[in-house]
């Protein structure tokens, strides 16, 4: 649905009307002030969050994250869950979120209805309060909404650092031709298994895959003298309208939003407990290495026959 419009726009409501329009579009997912917009600034209950508070901050654009060809509720949808997916992947849950909106005057009222609509659906499924933001209008055809996420635990952090030599590197689910499937709308962040993954002593680093294998696998590989082999055999693959995602395409298209993993110990077990768990085994991909000076923090794709370096990236936003 094209988000623009030639009447019943932004533009023929005022700043007021169009924060109250958003807030009623929220629902019950946003609380009553002081609580929730309606004040300078939202109070968080400190007595009602756990041990360690976590924040992250992403956003969607139009024309970058989504097109006219997307629902708008699933747009909206997807701005909450990409923020899950951060939260998720540090072990921790949802708490509470705050928007801000930067929009041009012909944005039409119908389509912004949808995308909150969707946005506070998402918000209640998963428990989450949205308690406040803010709105700015800038030039014709635009539209960008930004959310901070704030998340709480009582595990230990999981963290990108932290595997060592001889760690296992595992994958949640299947990669590659996020866009061409449209996964990057319909996505269900993984958010169990990140809170279960921070409970468990054997797991050292995890991070989601929101900018493609190749690049996110470089965040979890420790500093010095390691590198990370992977197995290409054992990439699991997106099912697509032509047949299977490409291996370069699971390398490097992002928005697949699942949890990579290092874990240290007896992987059969492991596999065992995180499949009662979850009634599915996580994809074994690789290993943590030590490396030669030559080849340090980099990336090898090996098969029966050759092991190559990986010279490509991840995606890159510039």
């Amino acid at each position: 649905m094209n988000p623009f419009a030639d009447k019943n726009c932004v533009g023929e409501l005022s700043e007021k009307e169009i924060i109250e329009r958003i807030r009623r579009n929220f629902g019950s997912s946003m609380p009553p002030s002081p609580f929730g917009a309606g004040d300078d600034c939202a109070l968080v209950e400190t007595s009602s969050l756990r041990k360690n508070l976590y924040a992250t901050s992403d956003a969607v654009i139009f024309g970058r994250h989504f097109d006219a060809s997307a629902d708008p509720r699933r747009a909206g949808a997807k701005l909450m869950k990409r923020n899950i997916s951060d939260i998720a992947s540090m072990g921790a849950s949802p708490v509470a979120a705050l928007t801000s909106s930067i929009f041009s005057k012909n944005l039409s009222i119908e389509w912004l209805d949808g995308f909150c609509a969707g946005l506070a659906e998402t918000a209640e499924e998963y428990g989450i309060k949205l308690i406040g933001g803010d709105l700015a209008s800038v030039g014709a055809d635009f539209f960008s909404m930004h959310l901070t996420l704030l998340g709480d635990s009582s595990s230990r952090p999981l963290l990108r650092t932290g595997a060592v030599d001889g760690d296992w590197i595992y994958v949640t689910g299947v990669l590659g031709g996020s866009l061409e499937s449209g996964h990057h709308l319909n996505f269900k962040p993984r958010l169990s298994e990140g809170i279960w993954l921070g409970r468990q002593k054997c797991v050292h680093a995890c991070t989601d895959l929101s900018d493609g294998l190749g690049g996110d696998l470089k965040n979890i590989i420790p500093p010095g003298e390691f590198c990370a082999e992977i197995y290409a055999n054992s990439i699991p693959l997106r099912s697509l309208s032509n047949g299977k995602a490409t291996l370069k395409q699971a390398l490097s298209d992002g928005e697949d939003y699942e949890l990579l993993f290092a874990i240290n110990g007896d992987c059969g077990n492991f596999e065992k407990s995180f499949f009662s768990a979850f009634g599915y085994v996580p994809h074994r991909i690789g290993r943590i290495v030590k490396a030669d000076k030559d080849s340090l923090g980099e990336i090898f794709i090996l098969d029966s026959k050759t092991k190559i370096p990986y010279e490509g990236e991840g995606f890159s936003h510039f």
